[in-house]
Protein backbone atom coordinates (compact mmCIF):
# COMPACT_ATOMS: atom_id res chain seq x y z
CA UNK A 1 0.00 0.00 0.00
CA UNK A 2 1.39 3.69 -1.03
CA UNK A 3 1.42 6.39 0.53
CA UNK A 4 1.51 9.47 -2.10
CA UNK A 5 2.29 12.86 -0.56
CA UNK A 6 1.51 16.23 -2.94
CA UNK A 7 3.02 19.35 -1.67
CA UNK A 8 0.84 22.31 -2.28
CA UNK A 9 2.23 26.17 -1.50
CA UNK A 10 -0.91 28.61 -0.15
CA UNK A 11 -1.15 30.17 3.11
CA UNK A 12 0.68 27.55 4.84
CA UNK A 13 2.09 24.49 3.96
CA UNK A 14 -0.42 21.68 3.35
CA UNK A 15 0.65 18.16 2.32
CA UNK A 16 -2.17 16.08 0.25
CA UNK A 17 -2.62 12.55 1.36
CA UNK A 18 -4.76 10.89 -1.72
CA UNK A 19 -7.42 8.18 0.08
CA UNK A 20 -9.56 7.53 -2.80
CA UNK A 21 -7.77 5.06 -5.62
CA UNK A 22 -4.44 4.42 -3.80
CA UNK A 23 -3.62 2.65 -0.53
CA UNK A 24 -1.33 3.49 2.44
CA UNK A 25 1.50 1.93 3.66
CA UNK A 26 1.11 2.06 8.03
CA UNK A 27 4.58 1.91 10.01
CA UNK A 28 3.78 -1.70 12.07
CA UNK A 29 5.57 -2.29 15.23
CA UNK A 30 7.92 -5.48 15.31
CA UNK A 31 7.73 -5.95 18.75
CA UNK A 32 5.30 -9.16 20.30
CA UNK A 33 2.90 -7.65 23.15
CA UNK A 34 4.20 -4.37 23.03
CA UNK A 35 2.38 -3.45 26.51
CA UNK A 36 2.42 -6.53 28.06
CA UNK A 37 -0.96 -7.05 27.93
CA UNK A 38 -1.21 -10.75 26.96
CA UNK A 39 0.07 -12.54 30.00
CA UNK A 40 -0.10 -16.78 31.08
CA UNK A 41 -1.09 -15.73 34.81
CA UNK A 42 -2.03 -13.17 36.59
CA UNK A 43 1.06 -11.30 38.94
CA UNK A 44 0.64 -12.54 42.56
CA UNK A 45 4.63 -11.72 43.45
CA UNK A 46 7.36 -9.75 42.83
CA UNK A 47 10.08 -11.18 40.31
CA UNK A 48 7.30 -13.65 37.68
CA UNK A 49 7.60 -10.98 34.95
CA UNK A 50 9.55 -14.05 32.76
CA UNK A 51 6.72 -16.37 34.16
CA UNK A 52 3.64 -14.75 33.51
CA UNK A 53 4.06 -12.55 30.38
CA UNK A 54 3.91 -13.71 26.89
CA UNK A 55 6.71 -13.19 24.33
CA UNK A 56 8.95 -11.71 27.05
CA UNK A 57 12.12 -13.04 29.60
CA UNK A 58 14.47 -11.65 31.56
CA UNK A 59 18.05 -12.01 30.16
CA UNK A 60 19.94 -12.19 33.22
CA UNK A 61 18.88 -13.73 37.10
CA UNK A 62 17.61 -10.06 37.95
CA UNK A 63 13.98 -10.11 39.77
CA UNK A 64 12.14 -8.06 36.76
CA UNK A 65 8.68 -7.62 38.11
CA UNK A 66 5.03 -7.54 36.27
CA UNK A 67 2.16 -5.60 37.17
CA UNK A 68 -1.18 -5.84 35.80
CA UNK A 69 -4.59 -4.21 36.94
CA UNK A 70 -6.16 -8.31 37.53
CA UNK A 71 -3.73 -8.02 40.26
CA UNK A 72 -4.30 -7.27 44.17
CA UNK A 73 -0.72 -7.48 45.27
CA UNK A 74 1.24 -6.40 41.82
CA UNK A 75 -1.49 -3.75 40.24
CA UNK A 76 -1.22 -1.15 38.10
CA UNK A 77 -1.50 2.24 40.38
CA UNK A 78 -0.66 1.78 43.78
CA UNK A 79 2.20 -0.50 44.46
CA UNK A 80 5.15 -1.21 46.80
CA UNK A 81 7.08 1.46 44.49
CA UNK A 82 4.23 3.76 44.37
CA UNK A 83 1.62 5.42 42.10
CA UNK A 84 1.43 4.82 38.35
CA UNK A 85 -1.32 4.33 36.41
CA UNK A 86 -0.82 2.29 33.20
CA UNK A 87 0.32 4.18 29.99
CA UNK A 88 -1.77 1.65 27.86
CA UNK A 89 -3.64 -0.95 28.58
CA UNK A 90 -4.33 -2.77 31.93
CA UNK A 91 -0.12 -3.84 32.91
CA UNK A 92 3.37 -2.59 32.47
CA UNK A 93 6.87 -3.96 33.53
CA UNK A 94 8.97 -2.54 36.85
CA UNK A 95 13.05 -2.65 36.56
CA UNK A 96 15.97 -1.78 39.03
CA UNK A 97 17.89 0.31 36.12
CA UNK A 98 20.34 1.58 39.14
CA UNK A 99 20.56 0.13 42.32
CA UNK A 100 23.38 -1.40 44.91
CA UNK A 101 25.96 -3.20 43.79
CA UNK A 102 25.59 -2.43 40.36
CA UNK A 103 22.26 -4.76 40.51
CA UNK A 104 20.23 -4.67 37.19
CA UNK A 105 17.42 -5.60 36.01
CA UNK A 106 16.41 -6.05 32.30
CA UNK A 107 13.11 -7.60 29.93
CA UNK A 108 13.87 -9.31 26.98
CA UNK A 109 11.16 -9.34 23.85
CA UNK A 110 10.74 -11.08 20.91
CA UNK A 111 10.16 -9.40 17.45
CA UNK A 112 7.73 -9.98 14.77
CA UNK A 113 10.05 -10.55 12.41
CA UNK A 114 14.45 -10.23 11.82
CA UNK A 115 15.06 -6.96 11.22
CA UNK A 116 16.35 -6.01 7.47
CA UNK A 117 19.77 -5.53 6.87
CA UNK A 118 20.71 -1.79 6.24
CA UNK A 119 17.37 -0.87 7.38
CA UNK A 120 17.13 1.69 9.68
CA UNK A 121 14.67 1.63 12.65
CA UNK A 122 12.98 3.65 15.36
CA UNK A 123 13.40 2.16 19.10
CA UNK A 124 11.45 3.60 21.62
CA UNK A 125 9.65 3.36 25.21
CA UNK A 126 7.87 4.86 27.25
CA UNK A 127 8.96 5.06 31.49
CA UNK A 128 8.28 6.48 34.28
CA UNK A 129 10.42 6.68 37.50
CA UNK A 130 8.46 5.52 40.35
CA UNK A 131 7.68 7.54 43.37
CA UNK A 132 10.10 6.19 45.76
CA UNK A 133 12.86 6.16 44.25
CA UNK A 134 15.66 8.05 45.24
CA UNK A 135 17.87 8.20 42.02
CA UNK A 136 16.95 8.88 38.66
CA UNK A 137 19.19 8.39 35.67
CA UNK A 138 20.43 9.79 32.32
CA UNK A 139 21.11 6.43 30.02
CA UNK A 140 18.82 3.45 29.34
CA UNK A 141 19.50 1.69 25.93
CA UNK A 142 18.22 -1.15 23.64
CA UNK A 143 20.71 -4.18 22.71
CA UNK A 144 19.43 -6.47 20.00
CA UNK A 145 20.23 -10.09 18.95
CA UNK A 146 19.91 -12.96 17.03
CA UNK A 147 19.29 -15.10 20.00
CA UNK A 148 17.91 -15.04 23.15
CA UNK A 149 20.76 -13.69 25.86
CA UNK A 150 20.68 -15.54 28.90
CA UNK A 151 23.52 -14.80 31.16
CA UNK A 152 24.29 -15.84 35.05
CA UNK A 153 24.34 -12.30 37.00
CA UNK A 154 22.36 -9.90 38.42
CA UNK A 155 24.72 -7.26 37.59
CA UNK A 156 24.86 -5.24 34.31
CA UNK A 157 25.43 -6.47 31.21
CA UNK A 158 28.84 -4.61 30.57
CA UNK A 159 30.34 -3.88 26.71
CA UNK A 160 32.88 -6.05 27.50
CA UNK A 161 30.63 -8.69 28.27
CA UNK A 162 28.69 -8.21 24.93
CA UNK A 163 32.00 -8.53 23.21
CA UNK A 164 32.79 -11.92 24.99
CA UNK A 165 29.53 -13.59 24.01
CA UNK A 166 29.40 -11.85 20.81
CA UNK A 167 26.61 -9.44 21.53
CA UNK A 168 27.14 -6.01 19.83
CA UNK A 169 24.20 -4.56 18.66
CA UNK A 170 23.44 -1.43 21.31
CA UNK A 171 21.80 1.55 20.41
CA UNK A 172 22.03 3.87 23.85
CA UNK A 173 19.20 6.82 24.67
CA UNK A 174 21.25 9.74 26.43
CA UNK A 175 19.56 12.09 27.67
CA UNK A 176 20.62 15.50 28.55
CA UNK A 177 18.34 16.07 31.56
CA UNK A 178 17.54 12.81 33.66
CA UNK A 179 14.62 10.48 33.10
CA UNK A 180 13.25 11.92 36.53
CA UNK A 181 9.50 12.68 35.91
CA UNK A 182 7.54 10.00 38.35
CA UNK A 183 4.14 11.81 37.79
CA UNK A 184 3.61 11.04 33.63
CA UNK A 185 5.09 8.85 31.38
CA UNK A 186 7.80 9.87 29.08
CA UNK A 187 9.11 8.29 26.00
CA UNK A 188 13.02 7.80 24.91
CA UNK A 189 13.63 7.42 21.45
CA UNK A 190 16.97 6.02 19.70
CA UNK A 191 17.54 5.18 16.03
CA UNK A 192 19.12 1.62 15.32
CA UNK A 193 21.07 0.16 11.60
CA UNK A 194 19.99 -3.27 11.33
CA UNK A 195 22.29 -6.16 10.15
CA UNK A 196 19.96 -8.68 9.32
CA UNK A 197 20.81 -10.59 12.49
CA UNK A 198 18.35 -9.19 15.07
CA UNK A 199 15.16 -10.76 16.35
CA UNK A 200 15.04 -10.08 19.83
CA UNK A 201 15.68 -6.83 22.18
CA UNK A 202 16.84 -5.94 25.86
CA UNK A 203 16.18 -2.67 27.45
CA UNK A 204 17.96 -1.36 30.73
CA UNK A 205 20.84 0.39 31.68
CA UNK A 206 23.91 -1.17 30.80
CA UNK A 207 26.29 0.33 32.59
CA UNK A 208 27.66 0.01 35.83
CA UNK A 209 27.15 2.38 39.04
CA UNK A 210 30.89 4.53 38.61
CA UNK A 211 29.49 5.32 34.88
CA UNK A 212 25.96 5.89 35.37
CA UNK A 213 25.11 9.35 36.20
CA UNK A 214 22.57 9.73 38.83
CA UNK A 215 19.93 12.89 40.04
CA UNK A 216 19.11 12.52 44.00
CA UNK A 217 14.60 13.32 43.65
CA UNK A 218 14.34 13.65 47.11
CA UNK A 219 15.67 11.82 50.99
CA UNK A 220 14.68 9.01 52.50
CA UNK A 221 13.53 7.08 49.40
CA UNK A 222 14.95 3.90 48.12
CA UNK A 223 18.80 4.01 47.05
CA UNK A 224 17.70 3.27 43.60
CA UNK A 225 16.48 4.02 40.31
CA UNK A 226 13.16 1.92 39.65
CA UNK A 227 11.17 2.57 36.38
CA UNK A 228 8.09 1.44 34.99
CA UNK A 229 7.77 0.21 31.32
CA UNK A 230 4.87 0.38 28.99
CA UNK A 231 4.86 0.03 24.58
CA UNK A 232 8.07 -0.69 23.36
CA UNK A 233 7.95 -0.21 19.59
CA UNK A 234 10.56 -1.27 16.92
CA UNK A 235 9.54 0.37 13.68
CA UNK A 236 10.82 1.00 9.93
CA UNK A 237 12.43 4.70 10.02
CA UNK A 238 10.52 5.96 7.53
CA UNK A 239 7.17 6.58 9.43
CA UNK A 240 4.12 7.34 6.87
CA UNK A 241 3.28 10.63 8.69
CA UNK A 242 5.15 13.49 9.24
CA UNK A 243 4.82 14.53 13.33
CA UNK A 244 3.04 18.08 13.18
CA UNK A 245 2.29 18.69 9.53
CA UNK A 246 -0.91 19.00 7.58
CA UNK A 247 -2.45 16.63 5.62
CA UNK A 248 -5.80 16.58 4.07
CA UNK A 249 -8.23 13.50 3.09
CA UNK A 250 -8.84 14.07 -0.72
CA UNK A 251 -11.37 11.41 -0.60
CA UNK A 252 -13.68 13.06 2.15
CA UNK A 253 -14.64 16.50 0.26
CA UNK A 254 -18.19 16.73 1.52
CA UNK A 255 -21.81 17.78 -0.73
CA UNK A 256 -23.33 20.74 -0.40
CA UNK A 257 -24.15 21.33 3.41
CA UNK A 258 -23.00 17.51 4.08
CA UNK A 259 -20.89 16.03 7.09
CA UNK A 260 -21.79 12.21 6.86
CA UNK A 261 -19.01 10.07 6.71
CA UNK A 262 -20.31 6.78 4.57
CA UNK A 263 -19.64 4.56 1.72
CA UNK A 264 -16.17 4.10 0.38
CA UNK A 265 -14.46 6.39 2.36
CA UNK A 266 -15.19 4.65 5.79
CA UNK A 267 -12.78 1.59 3.73
CA UNK A 268 -10.14 4.12 2.77
CA UNK A 269 -10.04 5.40 6.56
CA UNK A 270 -8.98 2.11 8.42
CA UNK A 271 -5.19 2.69 7.73
CA UNK A 272 -5.32 5.98 10.03
CA UNK A 273 -7.22 3.64 13.00
CA UNK A 274 -4.99 0.89 12.29
CA UNK A 275 -1.76 3.23 12.37
CA UNK A 276 -3.20 5.16 15.52
CA UNK A 277 -4.21 1.94 17.48
CA UNK A 278 -0.37 0.89 17.09
CA UNK A 279 1.00 3.92 17.96
CA UNK A 280 -0.81 5.14 21.28
CA UNK A 281 1.42 7.92 22.35
CA UNK A 282 0.42 9.87 19.52
CA UNK A 283 -2.26 11.90 19.08
CA UNK A 284 -4.65 13.43 15.93
CA UNK A 285 -6.20 16.79 15.86
CA UNK A 286 -8.73 17.30 12.87
CA UNK A 287 -9.33 20.67 10.67
CA UNK A 288 -13.11 21.08 9.10
CA UNK A 289 -13.36 23.52 6.28
CA UNK A 290 -15.65 24.48 3.64
CA UNK A 291 -16.87 26.26 0.55
CA UNK A 292 -17.55 30.03 0.69
CA UNK A 293 -21.00 29.38 -0.30
CA UNK A 294 -23.38 30.84 2.42
CA UNK A 295 -23.30 32.23 5.69
CA UNK A 296 -19.97 32.37 7.59
CA UNK A 297 -20.77 31.75 10.87
CA UNK A 298 -22.98 29.19 9.32
CA UNK A 299 -20.49 27.48 7.47
CA UNK A 300 -18.07 27.99 10.34
CA UNK A 301 -20.25 25.78 12.35
CA UNK A 302 -20.78 23.43 9.50
CA UNK A 303 -16.85 23.03 9.22
CA UNK A 304 -16.54 22.00 13.18
CA UNK A 305 -18.94 19.65 12.63
CA UNK A 306 -17.17 17.83 9.68
CA UNK A 307 -14.53 17.81 11.82
CA UNK A 308 -16.43 16.37 15.24
CA UNK A 309 -17.33 13.97 12.70
CA UNK A 310 -14.49 12.14 12.07
CA UNK A 311 -13.19 12.13 15.15
CA UNK A 312 -16.85 10.59 16.55
CA UNK A 313 -15.92 7.66 13.74
CA UNK A 314 -12.14 7.43 15.17
CA UNK A 315 -14.20 7.10 18.87
CA UNK A 316 -16.51 4.50 17.21
CA UNK A 317 -13.72 2.41 15.86
CA UNK A 318 -11.86 2.13 19.17
CA UNK A 319 -10.02 5.50 19.59
CA UNK A 320 -9.75 7.46 22.69
CA UNK A 321 -11.50 10.43 22.60
CA UNK A 322 -8.52 11.93 25.09
CA UNK A 323 -6.44 11.48 22.31
CA UNK A 324 -8.63 13.77 19.43
CA UNK A 325 -9.15 17.29 19.04
CA UNK A 326 -10.75 19.08 16.58
CA UNK A 327 -11.61 22.92 15.04
CA UNK A 328 -13.37 24.17 12.01
CA UNK A 329 -12.43 27.10 10.31
CA UNK A 330 -15.52 28.15 7.77
CA UNK A 331 -14.58 29.13 4.31
CA UNK A 332 -11.15 31.07 6.04
CA UNK A 333 -8.36 29.03 4.69
CA UNK A 334 -9.16 27.92 1.27
CA UNK A 335 -7.29 25.78 -0.32
CA UNK A 336 -7.75 27.32 -4.12
CA UNK A 337 -10.43 29.34 -5.46
CA UNK A 338 -13.79 28.62 -4.59
CA UNK A 339 -14.79 30.75 -8.10
CA UNK A 340 -15.49 27.20 -9.60
CA UNK A 341 -17.74 24.32 -8.27
CA UNK A 342 -14.45 22.13 -9.07
CA UNK A 343 -12.54 24.76 -6.26
CA UNK A 344 -15.44 25.00 -3.83
CA UNK A 345 -15.47 21.12 -3.95
CA UNK A 346 -11.79 21.52 -3.07
CA UNK A 347 -12.63 23.50 -0.55
CA UNK A 348 -15.03 21.54 1.49
CA UNK A 349 -12.68 19.38 2.83
CA UNK A 350 -11.02 17.59 6.22
CA UNK A 351 -7.54 18.01 7.49
CA UNK A 352 -5.81 16.39 10.40
CA UNK A 353 -2.35 16.52 12.07
CA UNK A 354 -0.37 13.49 13.69
CA UNK A 355 1.40 14.45 16.79
CA UNK A 356 3.46 13.56 19.91
CA UNK A 357 2.32 16.88 21.68
CA UNK A 358 -1.03 17.20 23.65
CA UNK A 359 -4.21 17.93 22.03
CA UNK A 360 -4.77 21.57 23.81
CA UNK A 361 -1.11 22.77 22.31
CA UNK A 362 -2.46 22.23 18.77
CA UNK A 363 -6.23 23.08 18.74
CA UNK A 364 -8.59 26.10 20.42
CA UNK A 365 -11.47 23.60 20.33
CA UNK A 366 -11.26 20.40 22.14
CA UNK A 367 -13.19 17.10 21.39
CA UNK A 368 -16.03 16.46 23.56
CA UNK A 369 -17.72 13.45 24.15
CA UNK A 370 -21.59 15.03 23.51
CA UNK A 371 -24.97 13.92 21.41
CA UNK A 372 -24.39 14.53 17.55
Amino acid sequence: MLLKLVKICYNYTLFVLLLLGCQVTIGQNLVMNPSFEDFVQCPQEYGTFQEDVLFWTKPTFGSTDYFNSCSSTMTVDRNFTGFQAAFHGKAYAGIYAYGPKDYREYIQGELKQRLEKGRNYIVSAMVSLSEKSEYAIDELGFLFTGQEVDLHTKRNIPHSLMVREGISHYSGVIKRSFFSDKKYWIEIEGEYTADGTERYITFGNFKGNRMTRTNSTGPNLKKAAYYYIDMISVEEANKPFNFDEIYVFEGLNFDVDGFKIEGEVVTYLQPLIKYLKENPQVNIVIYGHTDNIGDREYNKALSERRAKTLGLFLVDNGLSPFRIAWQGFGDGKPVVTNDTEQGREQNRRVEFIISKKKREFYASGLFEDEDN
